[in-house]
């Protein structure tokens, strides 16, 4: 058994506008997402800005509650979990933030803020116990024990981020959502980051997904890969067989936008349309209006994820897409 099963996930946010005398307008953000974040295993989970990502990872957290489908932590239905038997599946379901300076309390020290989970938990209430896990969970993340004295203001954006892994650590997980949690740093300290996360995987065994809208990131560290587009899964497959085969031509048309170090390589490549075809609004498929490769066999089917090889899944009713245009790795 998976640690988690995301099985048929619709949210639809709903509000009243004041203008148009109570009516409601319905926002759909994800429609019918199944996934499963293995043991020892990192899903990588990425798009464009908007697409949905955060709303799943809430989602899994609790943090939100679908409109329909289930997500089933460890044998359990979440959303049929009385109060108390949340709490006790909580611990074992932590979170890193993507903003390193907001998700840590500024009036708090770091030995405060890393022992707070444990509080809430009732564990390690001997004061030397205590003192011990603390000290350990901070050298793990590659700082130092006087640290634990002083306060968030004290470090940089790198550092508050080991902090926030070191809190989430604290109740050894199972399962770790880390959202978009290197997008706020610097380029170098990113690698020490990701280099951290690899690292914290491959001891604990964790289940993690990795939200990211960086390609060279997902590549380096995530397993598996879906590819998210307006709340629908689009593309699933192992990280290198993605990279090596996209076959979603969104998939194809995020990878263009990659820079690539030759300039030659790179004018050969054509980068997706940001302006949508108004005439396509509506359509079966979510990507057909800026898709350069739409015909009228698409609008027949609404695309369905389906096997194209080997534990890679796409969502394209127009498949195989080999005949009509050549693949290419970044």
């Amino acid at each position: 058994m998976n640690p988690v099963e995301i099985k048929n996930i619709c949210k639809t946010y709903t509000r009243k506008r004041f203008l148009s005398f109570g009516k409601k307008e319905e926002t759909p953000v994800l429609k019918d997402v199944t996934l499963a974040l293995k043991e020892d295993r990192v899903l990588g989970l990425v798009g464009e800005s908007g697409c949905g990502k955060t709303t799943l990872s809430k989602i899994v957290l609790g943090l939100e509650k679908p409109t329909s489908g289930q997500v089933i932590v460890d044998g359990k239905d979440l959303g049929n979990l009385s109060k108390a038997g949340f709490k006790k599946i909580r611990r074992f379901m932590q979170v890193v933030f993507q903003d390193p300076y907001s998700s840590l309390d500024p009036r708090m020290t770091i030995r405060q803020i890393i022992s707070e989970p444990l509080d809430i938990h009732g564990l390690y209430k001997e004061k030397s116990t205590r003192k011990k896990v603390l000290e350990e969970l901070i050298k793990s993340v590659g700082l130092s024990v006087e640290h634990l004295n002083r306060y968030p203001h004290e470090f940089s954006g790198g550092q508050r981020q080991r902090i926030a892994i070191a809190r989430a650590l604290a109740l050894d997980p199972k399962i770790l959502i880390a959202d978009e949690p290197v997008s706020a740093l610097d380029v170098s300290v990113q690698a020490q980051i990701l280099n951290l996360l690899k690292e914290i995987k491959q001891k604990r065994r964790l289940a993690m997904l990795f939200v990211t809208h960086d390609f060279a990131v997902a590549r380096f560290l995530c397993d598996e890969i879906a590819v998210m587009y307006k709340g629908r899964i689009l593309e699933y497959a192992p990280g290198e067989e993605l990279f090596s085969n996209p076959q979603h031509p969104y998939t194809e048309a995020l990878f263009s936008a990659v820079p690539v170090p030759d300039p030659v390589h790179q004018k050969k490549r054509q980068a997706v349309s940001v302006a949508a075809r108004a005439d396509m609004e509506g359509h079966l498929c979510p990507f057909a209006s800026r898709c350069r490769y739409v015909c009228a066999e698409c609008g027949q089917t609404p695309p369905m994820l389906k096997e194209v090889r080997p534990g890679h899944f796409c969502a394209c009713t127009a498949l195989p897409f080999k005949k009509k245009k050549s693949s290419f790795a970044i």
